[in-house]
């Protein structure tokens, strides 16, 4: 097995699934210097969860990779990515963590669920009435923007700028940019530096109840936010509460469509729709992949790791590990724990991820109570990443529509 079954199991296509089975119970490592110069991959479990928590695996050195490799009369305009909490690493970002944690609390998150439940039944009740059309554009993009710009109190009518302005900053993350994609990039950066750097001058002269104005109050009590690490991170909510959701609620549709056989168990049982999202997570997640890099020599396990060398953790293919999944391509609601690290794993783990699960099982109970059957048809479009799984386009066909 070789770096062609992991850029396969990276791209959209008949053999995805069958080249991350093969990886998953497959090699401890695999050399892919075209994900990179010098990259090593890790797509099984034990691997990539050790690698996950361990502190001597940094993720600071990705920003600064990603910036190396962007054009040089870009650089600057990017440099303020490396205040991102994703890239920082001790000591920098146990404090930004925690920062952010006063504003995006679990109370914040808690009294967001009956807006959730309720747009979640809008959209669903408005596309499962039209028969069907665009899940992405129609449920899997709009419960996700208007919940983190609700959160953000970005007005409805700048959401559709700052989800274009989104789609550009992610190319940040992928292993190789085009001059126009770099440019895009730059411009996408600098309009949501501007927009974010605004709404903080105008929280410190008014406060509102929305986090905005809870981090400009942790940077003013205590421990600080600085003006630049508030605003970077803001930025950083409103990339990841946008795209690691749609993608996930684009997930849960196409699952409720190839399993018809657990609707009355979902639309009966929170405990039922719960295990239905962790299945999507394990099997169907959004995050395929995540970079570190060894702080010095070491051994993964065996495997010699030089100091400074980068490691791509194939999230993806570890979900999959029949060493740790029994019947590992089966989608089971039994499984208990569900161990998977779709949402990372250790100090870095995805810092929404209550809100994204919150808001995926609004969809799942909005389309299970309805009684319907999905059916995704052909012409599904996937946004060109490696990093992130998004469908862009989900044509859905509705049949035996509910009244409920």
């Amino acid at each position: 097995m070789d770096e062609n079954t992991v850029l396969t199991a990276l791209r959209e296509g008949p053999q995805r699934v069958p080249a991350l089975s093969a990886l998953a119970g497959g090699p401890r490592v695999v050399d892919c210097p075209d994900l990179g110069s010098g990259r090593l991959v890790f797509p099984r479990f034990r691997e990539v969860r050790h690698l996950l928590r361990d502190p001597n695996f940094l993720c600071a050195p990705t920003a600064m990779g990603m910036l190396q490799e962007i054009d040089p009369g870009l650089r600057t305009v990017l440099e303020p990515v490396k205040s991102w909490v994703l890239y920082s690493d001790a000591p920098q970002h146990p404090r930004l963590r925690g920062l952010l944690a006063k504003a995006f609390t679990p109370r914040r998150i808690a009294a967001l669920a009956p807006r959730l439940e309720a747009e979640a039944e809008e959209l669903v009740s408005r596309f499962v009435a039209a028969g069907g059309g665009d899940a992405a554009r129609e449920i899997a993009e709009p419960l996700p923007v208007g919940t983190i710009c609700v959160l953000l109190g970005v007005p409805r009518d700048d959401r559709d700028l700052l989800v274009q302005w989104v789609d550009d900053v992610l190319l940040l993350t992928e292993p190789a940019l085009t001059e126009e994609q770099e440019l895009r990039l730059a411009d996408g950066w600098t309009r949501l530096w501007a927009y974010f750097s605004e709404r903080v001058e105008q929280r410190r002269a008014e406060r509102a109840d929305d986090i905005v104005s809870a981090l400009v109050e942790a940077e003013e009590h205590g421990q600080r936010l600085s003006r630049e690490e508030a605003v970077a991170n803001l930025i950083t909510l409103l990339v990841g509460g946008h795209e690691t959701t749609t993608g996930l609620i684009g997930g849960i549709l196409r699952a409720f469509a190839q399993h018809p056989d657990l609707t009355a168990l979902v639309a009966g049982s929170a405990e039922a729709a719960s295990a239905f999202v962790e299945e999507v997570l394990r099997l169907d997640g959004p995050a395929q992949i995540t970079a570190r890099t060894a702080a010095a020599d070491c051994e993964v396990f065996g495997v010699p790791v030089p100091a400074g060398r980068r490691l791509i953790l194939l999230q993806a293919s570890a979900n999959r590990d029949p060493e740790v999944f029994e019947e590992p391509e089966a989608f089971r609601l039994d499984r208990r724990p569900n161990r998977h690290v779709g949402f990372g794993h250790g100090p870095h783990a995805c810092f929404g991820a209550a809100l994204a699960r919150m808001e995926a099982a609004a969809v799942l109970r909005a389309v299970a109570r309805r009684g319907v059957r999905l059916r995704v048809a052909d012409g599904t479009q996937w946004k060109p990443s490696q990093v992130i799984r998004t469908a862009t386009v989900l044509p859905v066909t509705v049949e035996g529509r509910g009244t409920r």
